[in-house]
């Protein structure tokens, strides 16, 4: 009925308007009621459903992470922003239309006599539509919903400066400060909130969206307590939709949660699910009331039938790894810690497509298990943990850091358990050797029987059931029954009966050649071949034993000395590695006093004695064992009175004094550079090497030798400078220097071709074999790129026709890596008879080589194990500075 009248108003406002003019260059009463009514019925009220729409929109396609504090508002996820385009866009163009087309900003005209204040404060005005303030909200939280948070912060301050004193610009503050908040201008958001709170005119009808807004600020402030306080007073507003009445409880039980008052997040969990929001939020709220529960709780019975009961709908068989995390917690607040211990390793073993509760369960296990300590579980479940949680977890870098060191101690326990089981299987009698590893084959044999036992039962079974299956079909008279006359393979009940048999009779076996055998190491064996896709060789051609064998367990046994010499080393550095993890990783110190003692009883003259003793004063003094601490400083003092160990003890300054000495090169080589800066070459080149001389091996060394290379390079010359830059490549090769130098020598290579050639030449020298006369040689053209090989190798094949065809010689062409061609002609009996070639195609290489000019060709002969090397150089030019030395006899 509203609707109606609306709409016969408009129809009315409309004819009227045909008679008198409305326009918005006029500011009377009949025109202002007229865009009025139009903008409010015709264009504000279509724009205001799309917003809604958008918004309903928006509360389905929104993806809550319920592992973080939910987001107050929608527009706050990027997906809605999205989903919701089309309709905000739609609101956005309304609101567009109205301002365009209906505001009145012309004055009206002033009635005669005096003016009232009311009358004054009307010719005031900006704006004389009363719906233009509400199209530009609408537009702002239509840009919000867009994502397009700086055109809503310009939207809304847009009303503050046209609209001051209207009450609507209370709304627009709290908008404003909701776009602050979204593109992270926290100090503008809280002085607009700020200011609102102290504001006593501040309309009742928007205390929702300002209390709302100031949760969103702590929030993000992570500022739980005053989040959740002005939560509640949100929630306590009248006209609150129940989406946001869902949603704001929700959220308010995660802030008491993170603020641990737990009664208070349960109470509000408890809250949503009376509200009967959506099952994903519901089943979250119910393991979340589980998470907040504590011990001693009346509700911890009902808590868990209520889990179990989730744990048996089959909706929930995602959801499980989190129902067993729940249940885990429970059990864990009553003190039944291996209950809790099974429940999460259950969430962990359960978890199909949660990442993240995968993650959370394998660090709850981590952290139970590294408490006890046990710290190879531990490690196992930290790597997990890792593996599997965001990198932007909470304390995330720790967990990595926690994690390397856990499997850096795994990795050196395993090598120590090892390495002291086979030397004391070494150290047994063979017989007596012998009969431990028959016994460990015989466990290991009972096993793998019990495994196939019990695998062949559940074959049965499945084909017993399949059997079953497939007889009640066949005399159902479906058409599954009517399948018997189809050939087997396309028979699919045949073929699922078929299959359990078979693999219960021969196990899992590749469709492949001999797949009856299972051993196939025995049919290489007996035929003499090693047969490539036997499992008896790895990809690196060792040899894989059977773990039923007595060399797969005895390959590790050091049953001669070097053997054993290996065995004691990799245990040695293993205990010495465990017992730094211990200390300084774990903080563990009995446990690092444990491996530093057994270090230093079974290696008291190995590689880490004074190290050790340090190790153990230390130890003992951190745990209040000073006599103990006493006598390992005596003992290294004794022993070692020279190691940086017990000048540590000796001299408390030892460490200052280190630094000053690191520090005194560091001064030399300013000193050096300053020279160099100055241009003193030869000083630089005389204090290079005093310092070279005085700080061998220390890490400054090649700056000394580079900035050396570069001023005698300045005094002597380039070719000098070369060799500096070469003897600095070859003794420090993976320096910054180094790498300095090559790039000198590649320019030097580019502006100085002589240089080049010069370390060719050598480089043939030390390539190329020594020139032998009598060995069979080739005839080579070397043409290099653009020129036309083809046209070359034509007029040298009628040449040889014409004159050499007595000589059966060939003709190859070979193309090397830098795109220069070859052409080979071979072969000749020795050097003398491929010279004696070369001079005549010399004499004729107008007619031969007609058109090319001499800098583009190169002719020469080799020997034929000169030609292999050249062709693996894949240049010639090394080789063709070889050859005008030995056969040329140029230098």
């Amino acid at each position: 009925m509203l609707f109606r009248n609306a709409i016969y108003k408009i129809i009315i406002a409309l004819l009227f308007c045909g008679v008198v003019s409305c326009s918005v260059e006029k500011n009377t009463s009949l025109s202002r009621n007229f865009h009025n009514l139009t903008s409010h019925y015709n264009v504000y009220f279509n724009g205001y459903e799309s917003y809604k729409r958008g918004v309903e929109k928006a509360r389905i396609s929104v993806k809550n992470d319920y592992n973080r504090i939910l987001d107050p508002f929608l527009y706050e996820d990027e997906s809605v922003n999205s989903a919701v385009s089309s309709d905000m866009k739609r609101a956005i163009d309304k609101a567009t239309k109205v301002i365009t087309f209906h505001s009145i900003t012309a004055k009206p005209k002033v009635k005669e006599g005096n003016q009232s204040a009311k009358d004054k404060a009307f010719y005031e005005k900006n704006e004389y539509n009363k719906w233009m303030d509400d199209s530009y909200i609408l537009m702002g939280m239509a840009y919000m919903y867009q994502g397009e948070f700086f055109l809503a912060v310009e939207t809304f301050k847009h009303v503050l400066v046209t609209f001051p004193d209207e009450e609507i610009h209370f709304l627009a503050m709290v908008w404003l400060a909701r776009a602050y908040i979204m593109i992270d201008e926290m100090k503008e958001a809280d002085r607009i909130l700020m200011t609102l709170a102290d504001e006593s005119a501040f309309p009742e009808d928007y205390l929702e969206v300002f209390h709302s807004t100031r949760a969103q600020y702590y929030i993000k402030m992570e500022a739980y307590s005053g989040a959740a306080e002005h939560l509640e007073l949100a929630l306590e507003q009248k006209g609150l939709e129940k989406e946001q009445k869902i949603r704001y409880s929700y959220i308010l039980a995660q802030l008491y949660e993170e603020t641990g008052e737990n009664n208070l997040a349960l109470e509000n969990y408890k809250r949503v699910t009376r509200y009967n929001p959506s099952y994903e939020m519901a089943f979250n709220a119910k393991v979340s009331m589980a998470e907040v529960f504590e011990s001693g709780s009346a509700s911890s019975d009902d808590l868990k039938k209520l889990l179990k009961k989730m744990l048996r709908d089959s909706k929930n068989k995602e959801y499980k790894d989190q129902i067993y995390f729940a249940l885990g917690n429970i059990a864990f607040e009553e003190g039944a810690k291996e209950q809790a211990i099974e429940y999460y390793q259950l969430s962990v073993s359960s978890s199909l497509q949660n990442q993240y509760q995968k993650g959370y369960s394998s660090l709850t296990l981590a952290e139970i298990y590294y408490e006890e300590p046990e710290y190879i579980l531990s490690a196992a479940y930290y790597d997990s943990a890792v593996s599997f949680l965001d990198k932007d977890y909470p304390g995330y870098a720790g967990l990595s850091t926690l994690s390397a060191s856990l499997n850096g101690l795994v990795y050196n326990v395993g090598i120590y358990e090892l390495e002291d089981s086979v030397q004391i299987l070494a150290g047994l009698p063979e017989e007596e050797r012998l009969a431990i590893v028959d016994g460990i084959i015989e466990d290991v044999r009972e096993a793998e029987e019990e495994a196939r036992l019990a695998e062949q039962q559940a074959m049965q079974d499945m084909a017993f059931n399949q059997s079953m299956m497939y007889n009640n079909k066949s005399t159902s008279g479906g058409t599954e029954g009517q399948q018997g006359g189809q050939w087997y393979f396309y028979n699919l009940n045949a073929k699922s009966f078929g299959q359990p048999e078979f693999r219960m009779k021969w196990g899992e076996r590749k469709l492949e050649d001999h797949w009856r055998r299972k051993n196939k190491q025995s049919l290489s064996e007996l035929t003499g071949e090693v047969d490539a896709a036997s499992d008896s060789l790895n990809d690196g051609g060792t040899v894989i034993f059977d773990n039923k064998s007595r060399e797969y367990y005895l390959i590790n046994v050091p049953l001669t000395d070097s053997a054993m010499e290996q065995s004691n080393l990799k245990l040695e550095n293993a205990l010495y590695n465990m017992g730094v993890i211990y200390k300084e990783n774990l903080l563990d110190y009995q446990e690092s006093i444990t491996s530093f003692e057994e270090l230093l009883a079974r290696y008291p003259d190995g590689r880490y004695p004074a190290a050790t003793m340090y190790n153990l004063h230390d130890l003992n003094n951190t745990i209040q064992k000073p006599e103990t601490a006493g006598f390992y400083k005596t003992r290294l003092l004794t022993k070692y009175p020279e190691s940086h160990y017990s000048k540590l003890l000796n001299n408390p300054n030892y460490i200052q004094e280190l630094e000053a000495e690191e520090q005194k090169v560091v001064r030399v080589y300013e000193q050096v550079y300053e020279k160099y800066s100055r241009k003193d070459y030869a000083a630089v080149i005389a204090s290079a090497d005093s310092a070279i001389e005085q700080f061998k091996g220390d890490p400054l060394i090649p700056k000394f030798k580079y900035i050396k290379a570069l001023s005698v390079g300045t005094i002597h010359g380039k070719e000098v400078m070369k060799t500096e830059l070469d003897s600095l490549i070859a003794q420090h090769p993976s320096t910054e220097e180094s790498n300095l130098a090559r790039e000198i020598i590649e320019y030097m290579y580019v502006a100085f071709p002589v240089i080049k050639e010069a370390d060719q030449a050598q480089e043939a020298e030390a390539i190329y074999t020594v020139f032998d006369p009598e060995q069979e040689h080739h005839f080579l053209v070397a043409l290099l790129p653009g020129e036309n090989v083809n046209q070359v190798s034509f007029d040298l094949l009628n040449y040889n026709l014409d004159h050499f065809n007595q000589y059966d010689l060939n003709i190859d062409n070979v193309e090397l890596e830098i795109s220069d061609n070859l052409l080979i002609v071979s072969v000749f009996t020795n050097a003398e008879g491929a010279v004696r070639y070369l001079q005549v195609i010399e004499e004729n290489r107008v007619e031969i080589l007609a058109g090319i000019p001499s800098s583009q060709y190169r002719m020469m002969i080799i020997s034929i194990d000169n030609y292999e090397i050249l062709l693996e150089q894949k240049t010639y030019v090394p080789y063709y500075l070889f050859y005008k030395k030995h056969y040329l006899n140029e230098e």
